[in-house]
């Protein structure tokens, strides 16, 4: 991989994170402001593998989704718990 390949993936994700309002700031803390902004992007890479068929972006998708669980979970601890706990007894119950 090339330096201009990784420019050229930095100056896309850029404007990638200022659409979606990324807080320009983010140092890996999480905040209600950037968990809402990975949200609008993974949707939107959502919609462009579906419009497209673009499997290529299912990677980047994948590496996000995890992040922005994380987020959920140190943002609201106990809804994540909530839903965890939800989702054990459903699976308990099939």
């Amino acid at each position: 991989m090339s330096t201009s390949t990784i420019e050229a993936l930095a100056r896309a994700w850029g404007r990638i994170a200022e659409e979606a309002e990324f807080p320009a700031d983010y140092e890996g803390t999480a905040t209600p402001q950037a968990h809402r902004a990975s949200e609008a992007i993974q949707e939107q890479i959502r919609e462009r593998i579906v419009a497209t068929n673009d499997m290529r972006l299912f990677s980047l998708l994948h590496l996000l989704s995890p992040a922005s669980l994380r987020m959920e979970h140190a943002l609201w601890p106990e809804d994540y718990e909530r839903m965890t706990r939800a989702v054990e007894e459903a699976l308990r119950q099939a």
